[in-house]
């Protein structure tokens, strides 16, 4: 086991308030944006060193960095207002969407200067950053968006609590859908690990479905009947009972999904149709829950937090432990790690 990593800086609950929510910077990687109860977003250098602070009219719901980190967009609790900071001239832009409900998910896109913003009626407003021209797409759900990620195909996923994920091109032409037996959460984009590659480079949509399933959804060529607007399948994996709910999961390597449990355990899968399903590794990381998990691909390893700190694991050497650390704030009530 190695030593701990050096501890940098830590942001207070004196200057956020508690309900942390934070994200890191991405493309450059050296900024964070962290907010809490105190509806202020703090933005702090890798010194920790603040270089801007952003007021907001109401409780932070997400924040979210566009692909190159230039600008951080930001949503609050029952608004249809969305910031948008620039970390260029360190200014910012508040924008309202056309709809007339409240906002409830942001996501940029992988290849574009486009934000797309879900609302709690169903709709989707897909905003072009250079034109600053919104394109409503209105009624895509009949109900709340719970969920969205692009592909590096610039298509759109979207799920909804209509128990239906949705996937759309960026300009708004839906190309399929897919029913499922709950509310999905944390939808993202991938590949399945197979003989064959499909017409896009990111072809696998998945999900978490409820609070104890996790889906599985090939996304077709648009131009082939088979896969058309009329909908496909989700495979739906199922987990033993004492594994808890899901909390998180990380795509990794050739279709390797790492998925973490609320009871403490994560565990690793393949996605090869030989396999799927199959666990190919097994730890009960925490004693009393896992809330979070994440991985560094550069640096081969993946970290999971929880009550008892953040654990992290070697991902080359059958995910023993590399370290142990410890928060001198409380290891007992950590939420999350990126």
């Amino acid at each position: 086991m190695t030593a701990s990593p050096k501890r940098l800086f830590a942001i207070s609950l004196e200057e956020i308030g508690d309900r942390p929510k934070f994200s890191w910077q991405t493309g450059h990687g050296t900024h964070i944006a962290a907010a809490g109860s105190l509806n202020i977003i703090t933005i702090r250098n890798r010194q920790g060193d603040e270089i801007a602070s952003i007021p907001l009219k109401g409780p932070c719901l997400q924040m979210s960095w566009d692909k190159d980190g230039d600008t951080l967009a930001v949503i609050t609790e029952k608004s249809n207002l969305v910031y948008l900071w620039s970390a260029n001239s360190q200014k910012t832009n508040v924008i309202d969407t056309p709809a007339k409900d409240y906002t409830t998910v942001i996501s940029w896109s992988k290849s574009s200067p486009i934000l797309a913003i879900g609302t709690s009626r169903g709709n989707i407003i897909l905003y072009d950053q250079p034109t600053a021209k919104k394109l409503p797409l209105i009624g895509q759900h009949s109900g709340r968006i719970t969920t969205m990620a692009w592909s590096k195909d610039n298509l759109l996923a979207i799920g909804a609590n209509d128990n239906r994920i949705s996937v759309m091109s960026s300009s708004g032409t839906v190309l399929q859908r897919c029913d499922t037996t709950d509310t999905p959460k944390h939808l993202k984009f991938s590949e399945m690990k197979r003989e064959k590659r499909g017409t896009y480079e990111e072809s696998t949509v998945s999900a978490v479905i409820g609070k104890k399933h996790l889906g599985l959804w090939t996304v077709g060529d648009s131009n082939n009947n088979a896969a058309s607007a009329a909908g496909s399948q989700l495979f739906t994996l199922n987990f033993q009972d004492k594994y808890g709910d899901i909390s998180d999961y990380q795509w990794f390597g050739d279709g390797y999904i790492m998925i973490g449990f609320s009871g403490g355990y994560f565990i690793v899968i393949s996605t090869y149709h030989k396999e799927i399903g199959e666990e190919l590794h097994k730890t009960r990381d925490h004693k009393g829950y896992l809330s979070s998990i994440a991985i560094s691909t550069a640096l081969n390893r993946a970290a999971t937090c929880g009550n008892g700190g953040i654990k992290i694991h070697e991902l080359s050497d059958q995910y023993v432990i590399d370290s142990i650390i410890t928060i001198d704030e409380g290891n007992d009530n950590l939420s999350d790690i990126g």
